[in-house]
């Protein structure tokens, strides 16, 4: 017996927000396009790979530090470019870790923590 891994979910008080900086971020195809919009309670991602991530409606907030986050590699850019896009694409900095661990710790829109590695990491 084993498990396959069906999709990641992420809470989200405005799933499609945050589904569309996550797209937007790293440029994944919208899953279920009928139910892709503003007002949804659940919103799907998918990777080139077939790698599924939910971003379902929850009414509290975000109120601590994740307990799993995704880190992210660059392709075709450097680190530091892909930092700056996700700073205009509406990412805040949490800690810049660029010059002593080589990486930088963002938030998305509802603070969800996530890392921008190095391309060789």
């Amino acid at each position: 017996m084993s498990l396959r891994l069906s999709h990641t979910t992420w809470d989200a008080h405005d799933p499609h927000t945050v589904a569309e900086f996550w797209r937007e971020l790293v440029s994944w195809d919208v899953a279920e396009p009928d139910c892709y919009r503003h007002g949804s309670d659940e919103c799907y991602l998918v990777s080139p790979h077939g790698y599924t991530v939910l971003f379902y409606k929850v009414p509290e907030a975000k109120q601590v530090k994740n307990r799993a986050h995704m880190d992210l590699v660059p392709e075709g850019s450097t680190r530091d470019e892909e930092v700056e896009r996700a700073l205009r694409l509406g990412a805040t900095m949490a800690e810049d870790r660029r010059d002593d661990l080589g990486w930088a710790v963002l938030r998305d829109p509802e603070g969800n923590e996530f890392c921008i590695l190095q391309p060789d990491a």
